[in-house]
């Protein structure tokens, strides 16, 4: 079993059994932060539920019917998972407002501080967990459960601060307060994961220090008299680029080939970390311009048959 799979079965499991402890403690005590923890910790278990059947989509080979194979569908679900963690941001928020207006108390706080100092303790240690795993693996949906509970992180230790100044100074207000600054933070965390989906989603290209190295590595080749059509993507697991190379005509389609390949392995060696999808066209000449006029001509025709 993948280190990917171990991971979102783990954060299941203990995403599963604290809001079952919250749940129980919520509704004895009354706690408004600690029922919300508790939905918090509810919508964790079954993203991480969801993100264990997405890696195994994932981790298919390509077929007939998907020749990229499912490498977007990590995207997908991040894109999903942040806009759960927005819905849990906006739930706690309004929670917390009708906590201040209608002043409710709360009850057996003791038992509250105990569960939520347990559930600070699990929480911190799944969290370095998971943040080991994002790092080794580069998986999109280790990182956006790794987002999850570093909110659920956040909700807890705020949780737990608030029911102890609540216990020293009697102010059930302070549930609340906490309770909405916890709300901003996880709104403003579930953005960034949103963004980053959304940017994947939309084959964003690689980073411009990237790009300016693999110029360097065709540039570097005398044999190779220039380049265009350079085009790049990333999706969560794999890297595409394509590219055009130009020689001089009376290579030999042999010496040319061994070259392209030389290009490619020296790009693979230099983002050795990172997997590729590398397509390079050879050109006995650069039919740039020529290219272009007829892919308008296609187009306008295309446009004009309709």
């Amino acid at each position: 079993m993948s280190l990917q799979k171990k991971a979102t079965i783990i954060a299941s499991f203990c995403a599963f059994f604290l809001a079952l402890c919250k749940l129980i403690i919520g509704l004895m005590s009354g706690s408004i932060a600690i029922l919300s923890s508790a939905i918090d910790s509810m919508v964790d278990f079954i993203i991480s539920a969801f993100n264990f059947l997405a890696i195994r989509k994932v981790a298919q080979k390509p077929n007939e019917n998907y020749n990229f194979g499912y490498g977007k569908l990590e995207a997908i679900m991040g894109f999903i998972e942040g806009c759960f963690v927005a819905g849990i941001g906006i739930f706690i928020f309004y929670q917390s407002v009708l906590k201040i207006y209608y002043q409710e108390e709360i009850q057996n706080i003791n038992i509250g501080i105990f569960v939520m100092l347990f559930s600070l303790v699990l929480t911190f240690c799944l969290v370095v967990f998971l943040s080991y795993v994002a790092k080794k693996t580069k998986s999109l949906i280790v990182e956006s459960d790794c987002l999850h509970y570093k909110s659920d992180l956040l909700t807890n230790f705020a949780t737990l601060l608030a029911l102890i100044l609540i216990y020293l100074t009697g102010y059930f207000i302070i549930d609340a307060l906490f309770g909405i600054i916890a709300s901003f933070y996880i709104a403003f965390s579930a953005f960034k994961i949103i963004k980053k989906s959304t940017s994947l989603l939309m084959d964003v290209a690689l980073e411009e220090n990237k790009v300016e190295k693999i110029r360097e590595l065709i540039k570097k080749n005398k044999e190779i008299i220039s380049f265009h059509h350079l085009k790049t993507r990333k999706s969560p697991n794999m890297n595409y680029l394509s590219v055009h190379l130009v020689f001089c005509p009376i290579i030999s389609l042999y010496n040319a080939h061994k070259i392209s390949d030389e290009l490619e392995m020296s790009i693979r060696k230099t983002f050795n970390d990172e997997k590729w999808d590398i397509q390079i066209h050879l050109d006995p000449y650069d039919d740039q311009e020529q290219e272009e006029t007829n892919e308008n001509s296609f187009n306008t025709t295309k446009i004009s048959s309709k």
